[in-house]
């Protein structure tokens, strides 16, 4: 009987388990950042640089008929990498990023704010911000910059060996297991002129605050840039209150998810212009300005139902944002490493899957360190085969706790 009633209680608590996953909470009340006066400024600093990234990436890309980009995973992955820059190198990675007018420590100090911030704002949205430094086997790098970016990103730091083919999978597995197994590959091989990766993870998953009903999606037509037509499933929401704003290159929407402190925000070109028409003017500006007349309307709103992924190489975009000197062998990485190194290589992966529910969406930002300069010496012999000194001290104070040699043994 005792054995029976276990066996019921385990299965209920099973049930119950499984039920509780499956309900959908409550949204708590939206909560806010409060910024200084400074932290604002940099806000808008950051805002300005999404814009110009979006708006270069999309003048660079001429292969992919569409793509998606996070300027806050670039902006994470980047400002890591600032930490190890000086001089000019510095100046332009800092210019870039809208971080010109502010200290290193401002920057960091901003960053880690944010990220924090952006966890706790919305108990039905799942916000993941992961960081990570992997340093080839052996290789020196000063420990004050490994330190800024434990403290101030949560970065992980790992040494590895790269010439092991599991090197990359560790890397990769990382990278899944950061982004719900949305991004699983961003490092195929890893060259003998790499000394060091750090990645940025970014992860959203958001349930929209009026869900649309699956029995509404039906298959309707899209219009495609090129003048060809696509029949695609159509969600469809009808007479619901969205903020609302048209102007004379766009009809702006703004659908919120949870208790609306996460919202999509989307640009519809105006009748009769292109995208290509409108989107130079989607600018930082101009989006505060529609911003702030943005007002609630009743909408009977069509949104297409779609899954992309999509990857770039940013090399050549941040360098027409003005970061030229850290690609090349102009880099100044002096408070990194005794080596000179350059980002070799600066690529983006992202995923968005928008549907019935809501809307989740990744990206993962990977900065490539490599030798520009003189390799790693070679591997010395140290043999202790003859009289010797030696002392026992602590890390951080230099303090010795004893000292000794050794003549005889």
């Amino acid at each position: 009987m005792l054995k029976k009633t276990i066996a019921a209680l385990s299965l209920l608590s099973i049930l119950a388990a499984c039920q509780s996953d499956g309900d959908s909470q409550e949204p708590k009340p939206r909560k806010d950042i409060i910024l200084t006066r400074t932290e604002q400024q940099i806000t808008n600093s950051g805002t300005d640089f999404a814009f110009r990234f979006f708006t270069q990436v999309c003048t660079s890309e001429t292969a992919k008929p569409n793509l998606f980009v996070s300027p806050l995973s670039a902006s994470f992955c980047l400002s890591m990498i600032a930490n190890g820059a000086s001089g000019n190198t510095l100046a332009e990675m800092k210019t870039a990023l809208g971080f010109s007018d502010y200290s290193l420590e401002d920057m960091n100090n901003y960053n880690q704010k944010l990220a924090t911030a952006l966890l706790d704002l919305d108990n039905t949205t799942r916000i993941g911000i992961a960081n990570s430094i992997w340093l080839k086997q052996g290789f020196s790098v000063y420990d004050d910059f490994l330190n800024v970016n434990k403290q101030m990103y949560d970065a992980r730091v790992e040494e590895l060996d790269f010439t092991s083919p599991k090197a990359k999978d560790i890397i990769n597995q990382w990278c899944a297991e950061k982004t719900n197994n949305c991004i699983k590959e961003v490092i195929q091989e890893i060259p003998d002129v790499v000394q060091m990766y750090l990645l940025n993870a970014l992860y959203f998953k958001g349930i929209w605050k009026t869900q649309f009903q699956k029995t509404d999606t039906k298959q309707e037509v899209f219009n495609n840039a090129d003048g060809s037509k696509s029949e695609v499933s159509m969600m469809n929401l009808s007479t619901k209150p969205f903020n609302y704003i048209q102007n004379d290159y766009f009809s702006i929407a703004e659908l919120p998810y949870g208790n609306e402190a996460f919202s999509m925000v989307v640009f519809l070109t105006a009748e009769g212009k292109t995208l290509d028409e409108s989107l130079p003017k989607l600018t930082s500006d101009n989006w505060n300005e529609w911003n702030g007349k943005l007002s609630s309307n009743t909408l009977n709103v069509k949104l297409p139902r779609f899954e992309l992924r999509y990857d770039k190489d940013l090399i050549a975009d941040m360098k027409a944002l003005g970061m030229k000197d850290a690609f090349d062998g102009k880099a100044d990485f002096s408070k990194m490493s005794t080596f000179d190194l350059a980002v070799g290589k600066l690529d983006q992966f992202t995923y968005v899957n928008v549907n019935e529910e809501g809307t989740e969406a990744a990206a993962v930002t990977v900065g490539e360190m490599v030798l520009t300069g003189a390799a790693p010496p070679s591997v010395y012999n140290f043999y202790v085969d003859r009289p010797f000194a030696f002392m026992i001290k602590e890390k951080s104070t230099g303090a010795i706790l004893f000292m000794g040699k050794v003549t005889k043994l």
